[in-house]
């Protein structure tokens, strides 16, 4: 068996962090990707739209991965980063429709132009995105059997009788493993962010 196969993803992020090679990022990749795309679901309706922000999002994971900080969880990083894309995309396409309307009115908007920089990406953080980030890493640390079956409850929104004929379960197993897999994200949460649980409880 390919030992590859057991990293987490954690793991796969450290090993990318620091090889810095296209073999591990592609393996950070294939991991993320599906996750990210569901994550932006709501952010970036159109599925055009979202590949292109998934593709700015993953380029900057290349590129930008001296500035990782080991001592944080790696796909709460890349979280991070693909919701910064998304709200830059949608910031660019608002500019760009207030550009075209104003060469139509024959004003010259070139000199007003500017370009984003990294202090962009200093977004004050939202208690529900935030909490929504590290839940989302809560369940990719899951034990296999509970991280599938609440990714796809709580991150593809299937019904539990999609899931039971997917997964070849019975309805009541389903039902049972996703009580017991939200009550294991409750824990790991309570232990590494209770002062964001508590927040979002306020909300």
């Amino acid at each position: 068996m390919d030992k590859q196969k057991e990293l987490s993803l954690q793991e796969m992020g450290l090993q990318f962090f620091e090889s810095r090679n296209e073999k591990d990022f592609t393996r950070v990749y294939n991991r993320l990707k599906p996750s990210i795309s569901y994550y932006l679901r709501e952010l970036v309706p159109q599925m055009d739209d979202r590949n292109e922000v998934i593709a700015t999002t993953f380029s900057k994971v290349w590129n930008k991965i001296e500035q990782y900080d080991p001592y944080w969880n790696f796909s709460t990083w890349v979280y991070r980063i693909a919701r910064n894309e998304a709200l830059l995309f949608h910031r660019g396409r608002k500019k760009t429709y207030s550009y075209e309307s104003m060469e139509e009115k024959g004003i010259n908007m070139e000199s007003k132009l500017t370009t984003y920089h990294e202090s962009d990406y200093d977004f004050e953080e939202d208690p529900v995105d935030s909490l929504y980030d590290q839940a989302v890493t809560a369940i990719d640390n899951l034990p296999e059997i509970y991280k599938t079956v609440l990714t796809l409850r709580e991150i593809q929104k299937k019904k539990y009788e999609e899931i039971a004929e997917e997964l070849g379960w019975k309805h009541n197993t389903v039902r049972t493993r996703i009580r017991k897999a939200r009550e294991l994200v409750r824990i790991n949460l309570s232990k590494s962010s209770p002062e964001l649980v508590k927040k979002y409880q306020q909300l």
